[in-house]
């Protein structure tokens, strides 16, 4: 008989299934030293692959190792559930494309069907994790689109902030004109994304102005033709010497490329050209050295723009020129490049972008490549030269070209206004920390890795999407003031109203007294009224000066409410949305059946009695109400009659409760009280259209408070996080610390 392998697999794993063998050998070591392993989340939109494999038989060798040495070792499975590869599955699914698209039919629709479909792949992983016999607490997973990770991730970011290491700034970046955002160094760089491409690279005649020889030209090369509508100057190196030369034989005057003539000099009109003498091996045919310069004898002169007739621009100096290809003469556009940006910041070069978010030319672009895309417009750019005999060469040249990681799409650089983190500053700190680690294979300790650090600039933190985690910054529209949010308290404490709000609960009734087993009927087939001495209470309670008063329409609520304002003098405004919950058939019934079908509290937000209401429901209603009248009224004082469920609701709602806070108070019997007035500050705070609190986009970007320096109204700044930022919290993140597990997070880090 042979032996079935995968058969006796299979029965070894269901022994440890059946025999909680993982879960035991935590226990058995609850309280021992402690193994601190780190697992990334991996991203939750594929199923799982070979290298998924490998990498989770050798993340689970190490903890085994480690838990028969005797250490607790625990370990948790995580989800990566943002960023673009579920954003462009979502595109494809709802037949959109592009950021223009996807506003268009609303960043609520397109992240709300991101998060419905980022772990439709769960039960797969879950599959192979069972398979191949991994321990690991799978089901329990941390997720990073979870408010208590993002939550942490803002602490983590304020942190940064308060050392000085976050800011803002245009700097040139790898960008990704259909995923619409800035691509990182490092992001490009892990993935590989550069292929070989063989392209046409091409020398540009630029005519000098007033120079002693008239009809004179810099030649410039080029890899990139789509950049030359944005040309604001030529760069020489001082260090070069240059050459003024003329063609004397005209052998090619009649070289064709693509039908068009490419003129060599020997026209009607003598041409001369300059270029480093170290380079003349590009010109055709033969030529005459007439006279030489030092690059610094350049610097200064003036040249025709290609395209706007009256621009003039000028040679400046560049340390970054070298002698090693094309021209000597460097074509500076500085929205498309990173030196060609430094360029013109430190000499005021003008920086128009000429391409939109989709990488396709402007208005402000020649009119010949408006509409075109950035790739698709060489063709023209350089029929264009041809025609105006301002394309001296072109030939076919094999470089490395980088695309996009997630999406394959040309990347460009562009100048864009993103987020960063100031890694120079602590550069100095993680070369320091790399020794500390015990690298295998040991030549990447000072090999690979220290030399990425060392040539590591500033870490791009922002990204041009939806969903993911909101950067966290507030920006106040008048005096600029920025506010950093590091948590959900950080929220609450902002001022978000001029209007002071309190509300009361309706005084007891003479159905609570007779019936207190009882639900409250609902039609009620004659109005329930408040208890006598309820009415004097009232009568006699001290209420401060009100200017608007709502109440529900159901009748104790009425007349409590009409009671307190007869006082004043003022007219009760009736508002359905007040109304307590419609416990459906259970209305007249026994509180006891209710509670018996209800009796876990935290499905009350998700269960609805027959024809009736569950707590999301109420919260809805009363989130839309709150809202509604805190928009329509300015320095007010507005008192609002209820019931118990939707004070309750209310309260959690201005106070930021999770449903977990929300039943906590309900068990600790802290809700407001039959006849209680109590004080209540708005709080506008991130909650979506399902009535739950949610970091999100859009819910995030409605969070407007006044700006404590001036009043005015602050706004979030509209980019997203990174999602290699949000995956390198998970030591911190995965347990929601600062503000939960202090100690098991001090016992664990830092990893072992």
């Amino acid at each position: 008989m042979s032996l079935d392998i995968s058969e006796l697999e299979k029965n070894i794993l269901n022994s440890w299934k059946k025999n909680k063998i993982f879960e035991k050998s935590l226990k058995q070591r609850k309280n021992n030293p402690v193994f601190s392993f780190y697992d990334g989340p991996p991203f939750a939109t594929g199923l799982p692959h070979y290298g998924h494999i490998l990498a989770s038989t050798i993340k689970d060798v190490i903890p085994r190792y480690w838990t028969m040495k005797g250490y607790y070792v625990p370990r948790k499975w995580g989800w990566d559930c943002h960023g673009l590869p579920i954003e462009n599955i979502v595109e494809s699914e709802l037949n959109i494309s592009g950021k223009k698209e996807i506003e268009k039919i609303g960043i609520k629709k397109f992240n709300k069907t991101c998060k419905q479909g980022v772990l439709r792949y769960s039960k797969e992983w879950g599959k192979m994790v069972d398979r191949i016999g991994r321990f690991i607490d799978f089901d329990n997973s941390y997720r990073t689109m979870d408010n208590d990770y993002i939550e942490s991730v803002w602490w983590g970011l304020k942190e940064i902030w308060k050392k000085g290491l976050i800011y803002e700034g245009r700097k040139v970046l790898l960008y990704c004109p259909r995923c619409e955002t800035p691509i990182s160094n490092f992001e490009v760089a892990m993935d590989n994304s550069y292929k070989e491409l063989t392209e046409e690279s091409i020398i540009v005649k630029f005519k000098v102005k007033n120079f002693e020889k008239n009809n004179t030209f810099l030649l410039a090369w080029t890899t990139t033709p789509w950049t030359l509508p944005g040309n604001a100057a030529l760069a020489v190196s001082k260090k070069l010497d240059y050459i003024l030369v003329t063609p004397v034989r005209d052998s090619n005057s009649n070289k064709r490329v693509q039908g068009k003539q490419i003129s060599n000099g020997a026209s009607k009109n003598k041409e001369f050209y300059i270029l480093a003498e170290s380079r003349k091996e590009v010109l055709q045919g033969e030529f005459e050295v007439l006279k030489k310069y030092k690059g610094k004898e350049l610097i200064g002169i003036e040249y025709e723009s290609l395209y706007k007739s009256k621009n003039i621009y000028n040679v400046f100096s560049g340390d970054f020129i070298t002698s090693e290809e094309g021209t000597g003469i460097v074509h500076i556009a500085p929205v498309h490049g990173e030196d060609d940006y430094k360029l013109g910041i430190e000499f005021n070069l003008p920086i128009i972008p000429l391409l939109n978010s989709k990488g396709v030319f402007s208005e402000k672009a020649p009119e010949f490549i408006q509409g075109k895309e950035f790739k698709e417009s060489e063709v023209l750019i350089k029929d264009n030269l041809i025609k105006r005999n301002l394309l001296y060469k072109k030939e076919k040249i094999t470089h490395s070209y980088p695309f996009c990681w997630r999406c394959g799409t040309n990347l460009f650089y562009n100048a864009i206004p993103a987020w960063f983190i100031n890694i120079q500053k602590i550069k100095k700190k993680l070369i320091k920390l790399n020794e500390n680690i015990n690298w295998y294979p040991s030549h990447l300790k000072h090999g690979r890795f220290l030399k990425g650090i060392e040539s590591a600039p500033d870490w791009t933190i922002s990204r041009n999407r939806y969903w993911a985690s909101p950067i966290p910054i507030w920006k106040c529209g008048k005096c600029k003031h920025q506010e950093v949010i590091g948590s959900k308290k950080d929220l609450i404490k902002q001022k978000f109203s001029t209007n002071k709000y309190f509300i009361l609960r309706h005084e007891k009734t003479e159905y609570q007294v007779n019936k207190k087993d009882k639900i409250y009927p609902f039609p009620e087939k004659k109005p329930i009224k408040i208890l006598k001495q309820a009415a004097k209470r009232l009568e006699n309670l001290k209420i401060p000066k009100i200017d608007i008063v709502y109440s529900s329409d159901i009748f104790r609520a009425k007349q409590t409410a009409e009671i307190v304002s007869k006082k004043q003098g003022l007219k009760v405004n009736l508002d359905k949305r007040l109304r307590d919950i419609n416990f459906g058939v259970y209305h007249s019934g026994n509180k006891k059946e209710f509670n018996k079908s209800f009796s876990d509290l935290n499905e009350r937000f998700c269960k609805r009695p027959k024809n009736g209401e569950n707590w999301l429901d109420i919260r809805k209603r009363m989130l839309a109400f709150i809202r509604e009248i805190d928009k329509k009224y300015q320095n007010k004082t507005i008192l609002i009659v209820s019931h118990r469920d939707p004070l309750m609701l209310l309260e959690g709602v201005v106070k930021g409760w999770t449903n977990k806070e929300l039943i906590t108070e309900k068990n600790k019997k802290r809700l407001i009280k039959t006849g209680e007035l109590k004080k209540l500050e708005f709080k506008n705070l991130p909650y979506n259209q399902d009535g739950e609190l949610d970091f999100h986009r859009p819910s995030i970007d409605d969070v407007k408070f006044f700006c404590p320096k001036c009043k005015d109204k602050m706004n979030r700044i509209k980019e997203v996080i990174d999602c290699w930022l949000e995956s390198a919290s998970m030591p911190f993140a995965e347990v929601h610390y600062p503000f939960e597990n202090k100690n098991d997070f001090k016992k664990r880090f830092p990893t072992d």
